[in-house]
């Protein structure tokens, strides 16, 4: 590799580092609020609105958590609980309690209309 070759990786390097930021930026946008879906319907909910809301599926009821602008599942009546252990609720990661058909998404926040291009 010459001396040239080495300063044109270097400089295309540099160009995707500081292209990164710039493109995370302008795409993430947070989210405005959390819907609440059962077998009986849909809770929306704002995330500026913290409190505990409990979601009746149909083995048994699931309680969420609104605080600091997220949502969690903090206990389930269910045989694994792994809705519980699943974190907190991000933009396309929703928290789903399979067993009682319940779950847990972020609305708003996308990068826009578009989720993706194909050709």
């Amino acid at each position: 590799m010459t001396r040239g070759d080495l300063l044109i990786v270097i400089a295309v390097a540099g160009f995707a580092l500081l292209a990164v930021p710039v493109a995370g930026v302008a795409l993430v946008q947070p989210a405005e609020g959390a819907v609440f879906s059962s077998p009986a319907g849909e809770t929306r909910v704002a995330l500026d609105a913290p409190g505990r809301y409990q979601v009746a599926g149909a083995r048994g009821t699931v309680t969420f958590e609104v605080a600091e602008g997220q949502v969690r599942a903090i206990a389930a009546e269910c045989p694994d609980g792994l809705c519980v252990n699943s974190g907190v609720a991000r933009p396309g990661r929703p928290i789903v309690c399979a067993p009682n058909g319940v779950s847990a998404a972020l609305t708003g926040g996308g990068a826009g209309e578009l989720d993706a291009v194909s050709r």
